[in-house]
């Protein structure tokens, strides 16, 4: 059906009835109406910086201690890739709690701005910012 619209000209639109107003409209407009399209998530502004900005870097940065987490996650706000050096943290740490922590604060960033994160290797860790930049897992 996609096909024959190109030749057509015309633009299919499914209608939904708003029982409020008795009308109808447009799937979109519906949905809408609703606020099913919020434009005001994180990840979307993050992405729009991006956009705007132009230039993506690749940042490499250490993970000395936690406080080094809030630097990175305005690295990637920023719209920029971060490779983290974490062995100086895994040679630091008393336990392996404090690790977890520290990955977990990176995830957690990482999901807050739609990103990826991936282990490389034993001694780095690689956060993207999202949606558009993804990194591939092997399964």
């Amino acid at each position: 059906m996609e096909f024959l619209k190109k030749f057509s000209g015309k633009k299919e639109e499914n209608l939904c009835l708003d029982k409020e107003n008795n009308a109808a409209m447009g799937t979109e407009e519906y949905l809408s109406k609703l606020g099913v399209f919020e434009e005001e998530t994180e990840s979307k502004e993050v992405a729009q910086e991006i956009v705007d900005s132009g230039v993506v870097y690749i940042k490499s940065i250490p993970l000395l201690t936690l406080a080094d987490v809030p630097r990175i996650a305005e690295e990637l706000k920023s719209g920029n890739i971060v490779i983290i050096h974490a062995k100086p943290f895994i040679q630091r740490v008393q336990s392996n709690s404090e690790l977890k922590r520290a990955v977990d604060q990176l995830r957690g960033v990482s999901r807050q701005i739609d990103g990826d994160i991936a282990q490389l290797g034993n001694e780095y860790i690689i956060v993207t910012p999202g949606p558009y930049i993804r990194i591939y897992h092997r399964d």
